[in-house]
């Protein structure tokens, strides 16, 4: 996680530097008299007195990397029941789930030809895999987690770099951009519990985790974006994204009568649930 960060960093650190050079007339030439030429010296009226576009509509999706985070902490497990042995382990997010997906639309307003407000709409979701969560009397204890789904809103504040010449695409403008917002996350537990003998008994065969709710969210972005048409961009952007952990649901973990009652040897390992992923955006923006 710390190599990826200081990699983006770096990247964005280069990238500022390097495009600062890019501001010479071929660079405003190539964007003709379009949405980019209004934005590549600076003015709000700049090239052949155009009006800054100050509205747009935008829409991306894209895979969605699970990078880090825990969603069964089996360390923190309470133990003390007297039913059958349990050492569990901590399963992270990356082993818990498959590579995601996640689309959203929204729009933007430009404060300066450099400088957005951000808004949009999301839906992510990733799919659930089968791993091992420990022993059990010796033998491995496995189960599927239910799969990762959250929608919600976020904000942010973009800022761009003055364009420059590159091949194939003919011109990009790189940015960056931070946003905060709220998630909406389903419940989250583990399915089909079971031991690679015929499980023992007590051993539940589901298993709650987390509540729905909503948590917190923050990203901090990097992309480019190239004319595709006069009103129109595409670009590619990608960064990292943390969203926040949901309440512990324990109502499996607290119940008193047989046979639930062997569940309490599983309390405390819902105690993550926080995850970081990088997402890879295709993005494209219409500008009124």
């Amino acid at each position: 996680m710390r190599i990826l960060l200081c990699s983006a960093a770096a990247i964005a650190l280069s990238g500022c530097s390097w495009f600062g050079y890019g501001h010479n007339q071929n660079h405003h030439q190539s964007y003709g008299s379009g949405q980019y030429a209004q934005q590549a010296t600076g003015g709000e009226c700049c090239f052949g007195s155009k009006k800054l576009s100050r509205w747009n509509v935008e829409a991306g999706a894209g895979p969605d990397f699970m990078v880090g985070g825990d969603v069964f902490s089996g360390s923190e497990a309470h133990g003390g029941f007297t039913g059958p042995v349990t050492a569990l382990n901590d399963v992270s997010m990356n082993d818990a789930y498959n590579t995601g997906y996640r689309a959203e639309i929204g729009g933007s307003y430009a404060f300066t030809p450099s400088r957005k407000l951000t808004g949009q709409v999301f839906y992510a979701q990733a799919d659930g895999q089968d791993v091992l969560l420990g022993t059990q009397d010796g033998v491995d204890l496995r189960g599927q987690f239910s799969d990762y789904k959250s929608w919600g809103v976020e904000a942010g504040l973009r800022q761009y770099f003055r364009p420059a010449d590159m091949p194939l695409v003919r011109t990009m403008r790189p940015y960056v951009e931070g946003k905060l917002g709220a998630a909406h996350v389903d419940s989250i537990g583990i399915e089909n519990m079971r031991e690679t003998v015929p499980t023992a008994a007590g051993t539940p065969t589901s298993l709650a985790l987390y509540e729905d709710g909503w948590v917190p969210t923050a990203a901090g972005m990097i992309g480019f974006e190239t004319p595709l048409f006069n009103r129109m961009t595409v670009g590619v952007e990608t960064g990292i994204r943390y969203t926040g952990k949901p309440n512990s649901d324990n109502t499996d973990m607290t119940a008193t009568t047989a046979p639930l009652d062997f569940n309490r040897r599983y309390a405390g390992a819902n105690n993550s649930g926080d995850r970081f992923t990088v997402p890879v955006t295709i993005r494209g923006r219409y500008r009124f």
